[in-house]
């Protein structure tokens, strides 16, 4: 048989700042934000896939755990989390109970098959693990914990920022749900036969981000419980954005190269017409382009054979059906 003679595979890694303090809102944004932690009520941020909704919430909570540590109730420094799906109910945002574990173990104490999910563990640890409001859930898997371990109450009360993801994946009356919930700060675990109240300090706040895509319309009663704050395509904020993640600091060598690539990728975006790249994409695509060096060619789009071949096979990067990838090459 013929020998195979394939190249040997690049096995490199692009890494862009994963540090939640590396994002760049709009000062509407977060005028939006205070408005919303001022009002007590839930942030409602819309937008397309890719524009940096989930990010915010994680910012959000790194930007208020650095203001108030130190302060009694301060912030953790990350959200709790919880992504909804097209089958969620509205109970697993607070709690998660594995009854076929329970009822294999012959029954009983229902607790160790109980675990708190975001919201509830956003209200227990308003109080903290050792109030006595907790001792109906003492025994439950996740109550006790420690400062980086995000999925687990701490002993003091602390405030904390809550993110439902891409609520409008859920079915109808999952927000409707939880209005009560959320508005009178408590949720019932009929398994354990108890509940939480949230902490009533007014210092003491959990702090409500919810995203979505739009790729349905919320319930009128919900959405009047919401502040709410549509993310636009932050086009004119690109290389801000993009020297944040690419942690080039005062290496400015990079800088014209950025900024023609933009430019080619808003003109991409304009030529697509099954799925926009989004900013998420366009940070993807210009670690690839570093990475490969055409960051440092003197010409974007470069022009020689090999380095346009790159380019070419970058555009994957960024186009995701054959029709955009088609119109992106010509």
């Amino acid at each position: 048989m013929p020998e195979n003679t394939t190249r040997a595979l690049r096995i490199d890694s692009i890494r862009l700042s994963e540090d939640p303090g590396d994002y760049y809102p709009s000062e509407a944004l977060l005028k939006a934000f205070e408005i919303a932690i001022a009002l007590g009520k839930p942030l409602l941020l819309s937008g397309e896939p890719g524009t940096g909704k989930t990010q915010f919430a994680y910012w959000a909570a790194h930007k208020l755990a650095a203001q108030t540590q130190g302060q009694p109730n301060a912030y953790l420094p990350k959200p709790f989390f919880f992504p909804v799906k097209s089958s969620s109910q509205s109970a697993e945002l607070f709690y998660q109970y594995d009854a076929v574990a329970h009822f294999r173990s012959g029954g009983g104490d229902a607790r160790p098959f109980v675990t708190l999910r975001a919201l509830g563990l956003a209200y227990a640890q308003s109080l903290g693990a050792l109030s006595p409001a907790l001792a109906g859930l003492k025994g439950i898997g996740n109550l006790n914990g420690d400062a980086a371990n995000s999925e687990a109450i701490l002993p003091e009360a602390r405030s904390s920022v809550v993110l439902i993801d891409e609520i409008d994946k859920a079915p109808r009356e999952f927000p409707n749900d939880l209005l009560h919930e959320i508005e009178n700060g408590s949720f019932y675990a009929p398994e354990l036969h108890t509940g939480i109240q949230r902490n009533p300090d007014k210092d003491c706040r959990t702090t409500l981000i919810l995203t979505s895509n739009s790729e349905k319309n919320l319930p009128n009663a919900f959405l009047r419980r919401c502040v709410f704050f549509h993310i636009e395509f932050p086009a004119s904020i690109l290389i801000s954005i993009a020297r944040l993640r690419l942690q080039t600091g005062t290496d400015t060598r990079y800088d014209a190269a950025i900024a023609q690539a933009i430019e080619v990728f808003l003109s991409l975006r304009e030529k697509a017409s099954t799925k926009k790249p989004t900013t998420s994409e366009l940070l993807d695509w210009l670690g690839v382009l570093r990475l490969n060096g055409l960051l440092d060619k003197p010409e974007f789009p470069p022009t020689s054979a090999e380095a346009r071949a790159q380019y070419d096979a970058s555009i994957a990067t960024l186009m995701k059906t054959t029709e955009d990838h088609d119109a992106a090459l010509t």
